[in-house]
């Protein structure tokens, strides 16, 4: 009696059990957006001013001022940052000359050579225990008259140039320059992207107006090269010249390129003080218009800004991490924005196809000249 009353009842049991098992494993299955606790990512920062503070405010290049840390660099999954050699508008009468940049480059070279985990400016193979390092200008009016200099300047590690910084120049406008942006790209600001992009370097467009910014995807996309803006916002979300409106977003996405997000409060939100909630609604919001895979930290920590609680130093970045998986991105897509991202601009293989040299890194054969301080 009891085999038969199994018998009758074993389809029933077996269905049972076999939607017992699918639930099961449908709540192993990771849920996007769930995934809060990641695993440690590399970060690539695309922007920070230790240059600044260690040539102009005097401050030690292993310490800034307390937001880069070279001691916490390794600890915080710090792989590579971006250093731009800024010379202060007040330098001189006529603003940064050549030999200002030479000046910075050359202490800046020592520093690294002597402040571990930093490496020397290049495409080094990664590390555990170091700190890649890539060089940047922010405002290049110097190499107006003479860019045949862009080359000797590539093969130091600089691998992106900004025209101009918060004033406008021999080059181009500026987002907060006198003009109001009303012109983009002088004749001379041409000549010198185009020598950028033939030798492999690019163009970075924070700073620089829509008009610049319009005037530089044009020559880029004829060069079939990418555009960068290593510390920029978006418009849409904080209102503010230095961010960049939607359409702005997508023009640089279009190139390829990558906008790295700045953790400056008066960039991310407006009339209030910015929280690390503020920086994630940024990167979502450039995410949704541009792609992730056009998405980069650009902190510009040791640049006299007022990050948001919890994103005050690099010790941040693990919690913005988890923050953005949280958010619902995927855990793929934050680790490219946390360094995968930025170093297909930084390290690209092959190098992009509008440049006729090649990428020349001060790494190998060019570390002699690297070396070499002053400009020729």
């Amino acid at each position: 009696m009891l085999a038969r009353c199994v018998l009758e009842r074993l389809p029933e049991l077996l269905l049972t059990t076999a939607l017992a098992c699918l639930l099961c494993a449908l709540v192993a299955l990771p849920v996007r957006g769930a995934e809060t606790e990641v695993g440690p990512m590399p970060v690539v920062d695309l922007h920070v001013d230790l240059s600044y503070q260690a040539n102009y405010r005097a401050r030690p290049f292993a310490r800034g001022l307390g937001q880069f840390v070279a001691a916490d660099l390794i600890e915080a999954g710090v792989v590579g940052v971006v250093l731009p050699l800024f010379v202060p508008h007040d330098v001189s009468p006529s603003g940064p000359r050549l030999e200002d940049l030479d000046h910075s480059y050359a202490r800046v070279f020592e520093w690294l050579d002597n402040t571990p985990p930093y490496r020397w400016p290049g495409c080094y193979p990664e590390s555990g225990q170091a700190v890649r390092t890539w060089l940047a200008f922010e405002g290049s009016a110097p190499l107006g008259e003479r860019p045949d200099l862009v080359r000797w300047w590539v093969a130091r590690g600089v691998r992106f140039f900004g025209l101009v910084h918060a004033q406008d120049n021999r080059l181009a406008s500026s987002s907060t320059g006198a003009s109001g942006g009303a012109v983009g790209l002088t004749a001379l600001g041409r000549r010198l992207v185009r020598q950028i992009h033939a030798l492999g370097g690019i163009v970075d467009v924070s700073h620089a107006s829509s008009a610049t910014l319009r005037d530089v995807v044009e020559l880029a996309r004829q060069a079939r090269v990418p555009v960068v803006a290593t510390h920029s916002d978006a418009a849409a979300l904080a209102p503010h010249p230095r961010n960049l409106a939607d359409a702005e977003l997508a023009l640089i996405a279009s190139t390829g390129g990558v906008v790295g997000i700045n953790f400056h409060s008066r960039f991310l939100a407006r009339g209030r003080s910015a929280t690390l909630h503020d920086v994630v609604e940024h990167i979502r919001h450039v995410v949704r218009v541009a792609g992730a895979e056009h998405v980069g930290i650009g902190s510009d920590f040791e640049g006299g800004i007022r990050p948001p609680p919890g994103l005050e130093t690099v010790r941040g970045f693990r919690p913005l991490a988890r923050a953005l998986v949280a958010a619902g991105l995927s855990v793929e897509d934050v680790r490219g924005i946390m360094s995968g991202n930025a170093l297909r601009l930084l390290c690209p293989s092959p190098p992009f196809e509008g440049s006729s040299a090649g990428l020349v890194h001060a790494n190998g054969r060019h570390r002699g000249e690297a070396r070499s301080w002053k400009t020729p």
